[in-house]
């Protein structure tokens, strides 16, 4: 664990040899990389975090101020735990995530790997103007549903991304801590994709529209 002014930093490592930080998504904590772990335990040394509001890792961002910053803040300190250059590697929205901090160039790092990041605006930049809105519409339920105070607000996005009745299939894993989710830092993230990434066309120089 890390503490700081801010609260505390889930932190986790096992294993031996070059130093991976694993960087889980949305509705997820750091456990999610176990099984990769135990299987790198011989070659590589793991570190795993949480994201804000997520895990042991405390929220700090407010429905005024949901800056990507706050996230990259939490991944700095992990990476500078950790000591010394690292491999960083962040799924969903861990991966904007692990971009984020890879742009501001604060930490040492080996390399980036980015898997399934939700990044919307690079496909509104691509001209991909489909795929953009299929996201924005997704993410206006979403906030429809959440807003209306649906308790099963979230499986919109779950089945969305990981197919329709994900979130009844995985019901048991999700009752307990699926109240905890939803309301708050799913959301947070949530507020960061659906604004077309203002922050990210700050990091290339550009201004979104």
């Amino acid at each position: 664990m890390i503490e700081s002014p801010h609260g505390s930093i889930e932190y986790d490592e096992s294993g031996t040899g070059p130093t991976v930080v694993l960087v889980p998504g949305s509705c997820s904590t750091g456990a999610v990389w176990r099984p990769i772990m135990a299987r790198w335990e011989k070659c590589f040394r793991c570190v795993t975090t949480s994201l804000l509001g997520y895990g042991r890792t405390a929220e700090r961002r407010t429905s005024g101020d949901t800056n990507i910053d706050h996230e990259a803040d939490i991944l700095e300190a992990v990476v500078l735990r950790a000591g010394g250059p690292v491999h960083l590697v962040g799924h969903s929205f861990g991966g904007l995530t692990a971009l984020a901090a890879a742009l501001r160039h604060r930490v040492p790092l080996l390399s980036l790997v980015i898997i399934e990041a939700p990044a919307a605006d690079v496909r509104r930049q691509a001209e991909d103007r489909r795929h953009c809105r299929t996201i924005r519409d997704m993410t206006q339920a979403y906030f429809s549903a959440f807003e209306s105070g649906e308790e099963e607000a979230i499986q919109v996005m779950i089945d969305f991304f990981s197919g329709p009745g994900t979130r009844s299939r995985f019901r048991p894993l999700f009752f307990a801590a699926g109240k905890a989710i939803q309301p708050y830092s799913a959301r947070m993230n949530f507020y960061l994709m659906a604004s077309r990434m203002r922050h990210w066309s700050r990091w290339r120089g550009q201004r979104t529209s």
